[in-house]
């Protein structure tokens, strides 16, 4: 009966001692599980963190290449209405010459110097003329800067828009 007992007590002892080993075996797999799980979240948030701050490198690069080309529309702007300014400060100019020029000619005494204010009133209407014509073409273009502007100061606010989106 010794060997019974013996051979129950190996045979209980080795049960437990296996059950023991397969606890041990599960708790290690769950932590090893835990572990794995944790590990696997940290590389996809470093993964989300480095995309995340990859486009906000290119958006802000692009956002700066967009305000220097809206700071050449405007300094270009300013220049054309400064040179409309100065064509308008001419033509008006050019209208008070005018004006002497036609008291000029009617207070002249002589045919011929009636014919030479006459020629320089010619020449002051040809110059208004072309200032005109010039003024013109400065009109269409400080038109043409302004929508330009607006339109590089919409995508620099769309792009800002992005950069917020991925800040929040």
């Amino acid at each position: 009966m010794l060997p019974w007992i013996a051979g129950a007590i190996v045979v209980g002892v080795g049960a437990y001692l296996l059950d023991d080993a397969k606890s041990s075996n599960r708790s290690a797999r769950r932590r090893y599980d835990n572990e794995y799980d944790n590990s696997v979240a940290r590389i996809n948030s470093g993964y989300k963190n480095a995309q995340r701050k990859d486009a906000l490198d290119k958006l802000f690069k692009v956002k700066r290449a967009k305000q220097s080309v809206a700071d050449t529309i405007y300094n270009e702007l300013k220049s054309h209405q400064k040179n409309l300014a100065t064509i308008n400060h001419q033509i008006k100019e050019s209208k008070e010459m005018l004006s002497a020029l036609f008291i000029q000619k009617h207070s002249a005494p002589t045919k011929e110097e009636k014919r030479e204010i006459q020629s320089s009133i010619n020449i002051v209407i040809d110059s208004r003329g072309e200032l005109f014509n010039i003024k013109d073409g400065l009109q269409s273009d400080v038109l043409e800067l302004k929508s330009r502007l607006r339109e590089a100061n919409s995508e620099t606010q769309a792009i800002q828009d992005e950069i917020n989106k991925i800040v929040d």
